[in-house]
């Protein structure tokens, strides 16, 4: 996600929260930040490191972006928004249109990636604009006293956002500028070989960084369950295309059981887009399989997975799917929805 997650969400949300732009920066190269606070001055609700929030900005224009700011400030968000060359809007629109005074909507934050609560120290792995899940990570590990490393990769100094607050929080930060792939490569290498492997490892940013931090983690020996990630873009590289990709799209019936809805999947079609015809909103983040948001348990069915979250493990369970890219390998799939 663009922390920015520049990345289509679903509007449909139940809770909508009035916000106010209470202030607006320049955080680092092409970065700022956006603290927004609740219109009436009412506590806003609570929230994980690792959470976003999803924005409206505009009829047809909703973004998530990670918040940076720590869990225990009830009175604020502040996400930072990286301007994309690329943009399908949103970046543009944050960094064009949003100044202080403005008022804007969003959803009550979700978490596709959180910590998890144990002993270990973490290992975190972030690069360009995906520092800003990670910070939220650090400052709240740091406050618990909980021992972590960070890598931190950025084009140079002025791109890297957060880096003097890390450098005052963090037990351990490495900062690596200006590197091409192959060197990306082998910090990323050294960095895993210096951790146990039972290292609970975090890792956010483009896909081809997530590609290699995933690759050096599964062969160095990391449990699939140690390895957590998160996207802020489409995978595009082979090494995360998931291993049901290849198989033929086929028409297939679709229950949501909570709904009381049965409706046809069209070959080609997505299930949340089969759900929405039929009247039910699953609500997403991405839309393309790598946010974890739209998660959603299997009754009954065989899925045919497409996404780049699950691990082996959750794949061969079969008891879970992410319903904006996968779809079913027989001809019914039942959904707790």
């Amino acid at each position: 996600m663009n922390a920015l997650v520049d990345v289509l969400v679903d509007a449909h949300d139940a809770t909508v929260l009035p916000l106010r732009v209470a202030a607006v920066c320049e955080l680092a190269a092409d970065i700022r930040l956006f603290e927004l606070v609740h219109e009436h001055g009412q506590a806003l609700p609570q929230w994980s490191a690792g959470a976003h929030l999803r924005l409206h900005l505009a009829p047809g224009l909703t973004r998530a972006y990670s918040l940076c700011n720590t869990p225990q400030q009830r009175d604020r968000y502040v996400i930072a928004v990286k301007r994309e060359p690329a943009s399908r809007g949103g970046s543009a629109w944050m960094h064009e249109q949003v100044e202080p005074g403005c008022l804007m909507t969003a959803s009550a934050p979700s978490n596709a990636f959180p910590l998890v609560a144990d002993a270990r120290a973490p290992l975190l792995l972030g690069a360009g604009i995906g520092i800003t899940p990670l910070y939220a990570m650090a400052a709240e590990l740091a406050q618990d006293g909980r021992r972590h490393r960070l890598h931190y990769f950025a084009r140079s100094l002025a791109h890297a956002a957060f880096f003097h607050e890390l450098a005052g929080i963090t037990h351990g930060l490495s900062l690596h500028l200006g590197l091409d792939g192959p060197e990306t490569e082998a910090a990323i290498a050294a960095a895993l070989a210096a951790s146990p492997r039972s290292t609970p490892l975090y890792v956010c940013g483009p896909a081809p960084f997530i590609d290699a931090a995933r690759r050096h983690a599964r062969q160095s020996g990391w449990r699939e369950d140690d390895i957590h990630i998160e996207l802020f873009s489409a995978p595009i590289s082979p090494v995360a295309a998931p291993p049901d990709a290849a198989v033929v799209d086929t028409a297939f019936e679709l229950v949501l059981q909570r709904s009381g809805v049965r409706c046809i999947v069209a070959r080609g079609q997505s299930i949340v887009a089969a759900a929405a015809q039929a009247g039910v909103e699953i609500g997403t983040s991405c839309g393309e399989g790598f946010c974890g948001s739209c998660e959603s348990t299997v009754l009954e069915g065989q899925p045919l997975h497409r996404d780049s979250v699950l691990g082996v493990a959750a794949r061969a369970s079969g008891r879970t799917l992410m319903p904006c890219v996968s779809r079913c390998a027989g001809a019914r799939l039942i959904l707790d929805r």
